[in-house]
């Protein structure tokens, strides 16, 4: 019953209600249902190429001529309503990976990555209170379905898939408005469950991890179209082998992006965005494409 009188309430109070419930809904990181929405689904393709890597002090090595490491994604997902303030939903990514050496060797490896699942709850709604933030709390499990790179099949690794280890993250989003604006801010830490390494028979313990990111955005042309700018920082400790800590294993990588949202009808939207890692350490330089579907069920 709430549903149907939420919508006349927000397409009755004018365009500072409807744009405070919408906002990042699509434009900014795995998304989440507007007010009146029941649930929505998607599919989402992206193309990442590898440039080179940082290494353990932090200095960009590129890669040398005739290296590659590319990647191609498509993501099915989807995200229902469960009550007003709960939302749950499933991700399922398909990878294929492009990989050749200097000497002429290539390979090409394809198969299920990691699929994950979430839950989110939002203590406080976007706009439920003036001057006051909306708060949510995120909660995210991973799932070890994509093949770790000692598991791939071919000696490049193309066929490696994702990381193959159970994850689970807990954080939280808090966004404010001003119309046209908003600015949002996510903060999550990450454990990842140990597993035995196919080839060497060790245990393999990835260390704890933190993500933060910042984003902020606009609306125009009468909201039909949204543009955002995000910045996004991860960090994760030493892993562990056999419970010894591996020296110098931990990463940092520090991403830019640029993200749009297109209003094609009231129920479907187009995606896209273009990101790279600028600075990192322990970790690729990647340089990635993407382009997306979503439809609003309500």
């Amino acid at each position: 019953m709430w549903r149907p009188l939420l919508l006349v309430v927000v397409l009755a109070s004018g365009a500072a209600k409807a744009a405070a419930c919408c906002m990042s809904a699509s434009v900014v990181g795995s998304g989440r249902l507007v007010v009146w929405e029941d649930a929505a689904a998607g599919l989402t393709t992206s193309w990442s190429h590898g440039a080179g890597r940082f290494d353990t002090a932090g200095r960009f090595r590129g890669f040398s001529a005739g290296l590659v490491e590319d990647e191609w994604r498509v993501e099915a997902w989807a995200i229902v309503r469960l009550a007003e303030r709960w939302q749950v939903s499933a991700r399922v990514p398909w990878v294929t990976g492009v990989r050749a050496s200097p000497d002429g060797t290539s390979a090409i490896g394809t198969g299920i990555g990691d699929v994950s699942a979430a839950a989110r709850f939002d203590a406080i709604g976007l706009g439920e209170y003036e001057w006051v933030p909306g708060l949510a709390v995120l909660l995210q499990v991973v799932g070890p379905t994509g093949r770790r790179p000692e598991q791939a099949t071919d000696a490049l690794g193309a066929s490696a898939t994702g990381r193959g280890a159970f994850a689970v993250s807990l954080g939280g989003a808090a966004e404010v408005t001003q119309l046209p604006w908003f600015v949002r801010l996510d903060i999550a830490g990450v454990y990842t469950a140990p597993f035995v390494r196919a080839d060497t028979r060790q245990v393999q313990h990835f260390g704890p991890g933190v993500q933060l990111g910042l984003s902020g955005g606009r609306e125009l042309f009468s909201e039909r179209l949204e543009l955002a700018l995000s910045l996004r920082l991860e960090h994760e400790f030493p892993l562990w082998l056999d419970g010894q800590t591996v020296a110098e294993s931990e990463s940092t990588g520090l991403t830019p992006s640029v993200s749009a949202s297109f209003k094609l009808t009231s129920h479907w939207m187009l995606t896209g965005a273009v990101s790279a890692d600028v600075l990192g350490q322990n970790r690729q330089d990647r340089v990635a494409f993407n382009l997306g579907v979503r439809h609003g069920f309500f």
